[in-house]
């Protein structure tokens, strides 16, 4: 981006509305979106993969992330290790797919390295030549109680209380010892905002989810501006099932409301409501109770680094989304179930399992969408979010601006 537009996106930031949207070329430039892919979308922290992908040493998967490609590798020393999927010789790609290997192999000049990226030989190269500079470039990568996250540029540091303080609660929530049931991806044509906007508010859950509202009742609170009657009743609600039905022993802290809190990370849990054991149609469990949970206590539990990393866990499996920006206009969204390692295929109703966040990520791809054509119409202009049920989207969008006009 020249030193023009970078004149024209810094006016362009500093007019924009508190508590509006935002104007269009924000979701729809290709410019400020390759400003923001170099830039403060490379410092996000991304969700990568699980440790069942990585279950051993030599185990690597091959990941996209904002068109870059990256390889995750589990080392001899059983540390995760990310790097730029380019071979110093000539740049080739090293691996197409997942795999596992004692070494990677660059198949164009047969250059190979140590799982730790360092060179292990490099066929006719001089002598001269310091092998020891010429190793894979690295990514910053972290395993959090099993879960894989990753970044172009994140500052790995930032990380450290996050993981202090959900590790426990994923250990014993079984995460580490999970594996993946089911995965499926829901591609969506538009901007990473529109997206995270979307899964960021419940403003949109009772004319959009029928399902989700049948089944969660939270949506009471925070899908409507709730009467203070509704607001004491589902205090009580939640007071009730900590007090009664709620696993004590659980680390996870009773989540009373979903208000962005100051750090980049929020942990929390709450009943699903009415009596339900997990998030199925009929509230049944769908598989065997995970980790360390000795029955079902009908509550979920949810663990999120803003904006792009989100899971949710409930006693017999978990949720665990993907959001990967992958062009101005286009956005993937992956969910992946994960159940109990020893869960047999038997034990696993699938359909049951995924069927929530299914149905209710093919509504959202379709909302958003909409969202994005009319987005892109020249009648287009920045509309006032509910400050009452649209929080989420305020916070991202005013946290975004923030960063980005700090950068330029």
């Amino acid at each position: 981006m020249n030193i023009l537009h970078l004149a024209a996106l810094r006016e362009a930031i500093t007019r924009q509305r508190p508590g509006w949207t935002l104007e269009q070329p924000f979701y729809t430039s290709p410019e400020i979106y390759d400003f923001e892919r170099r830039g403060w979308l490379a410092e996000q922290w991304y969700t990568l993969g699980h440790r069942s992908e990585l279950s051993e040493a030599g185990a690597y998967i091959v990941r996209d992330l904002l068109g870059e490609s990256l390889l995750i590798v589990r080392g001899t020393d059983g540390q995760v290790r990310g790097f730029y999927n380019v071979c110093r010789h000539r740049g080739s790609r090293i691996c197409d797919r997942d795999g596992r290997a004692t070494n990677l192999i660059c198949p164009y000049h047969a250059w190979s390295y140590h799982l730790d990226g360092s060179v292990r030989s490099a066929p006719a190269i001089s002598a001269d030549i310091d092998l020891a500079q010429l190793g894979l470039h690295p990514v910053p990568i972290r395993e959090i109680g099993g879960i894989i996250v990753g970044s172009l540029k994140g500052h790995v540091p930032s990380l450290d209380v996050v993981q202090r303080e959900v590790e426990p609660l994923l250990q014993y929530q079984g995460i580490p010892q999970a594996r993946i049931a089911a995965r499926r991806s829901y591609p969506t044509r538009g901007n990473w905002k529109l997206v995270m906007e979307n899964f960021a508010e419940c403003y949109h859950c009772y004319p959009s989810h029928p399902e989700y509202c049948r089944v969660m009742k939270h949506v009471e609170v925070f899908a409507r501006q709730a009467t203070r009657e509704v607001a004491a009743e589902w205090e009580r609600t939640m007071e009730q099932w900590f007090s009664k039905d709620a696993d004590r022993d659980s680390p996870a802290p009773l989540r009373k409301d979903f208000k962005p809190g100051p750090t980049i990370h929020s942990v929390g849990r709450a009943p699903i409501g009415e009596g339900r054991k997990t998030q199925s149609q009929d509230g049944k469990p769908v598989a065997p109770l995970m980790g360390q949970l000795r029955s079902f206590d009908g509550g979920v539990t949810g663990f999120s680094i803003r904006p792009f990393v989100i899971n949710m866990m409930t006693n017999d499996h978990m949720v665990m989304f993907q959001f990967l920006p992958t062009g101005p206009e286009d956005t993937n969204v992956v969910i992946s179930w994960l159940v109990n390692e020893s869960a047999s295929e038997a034990e696993v109703d699938i359909e049951r399992m995924i069927w929530l966040w299914d149905v209710t990520t093919v509504q959202d791809k379709a909302l958003i969408e909409r969202n994005a054509e009319g987005v892109r119409s020249s009648a287009y202009q920045p509309g006032p979010y509910s400050a009452a049920l649209e929080p989420g989207p305020i916070q991202l969008v005013s946290d975004y601006l923030k960063a980005m006009l700090a950068r330029l």
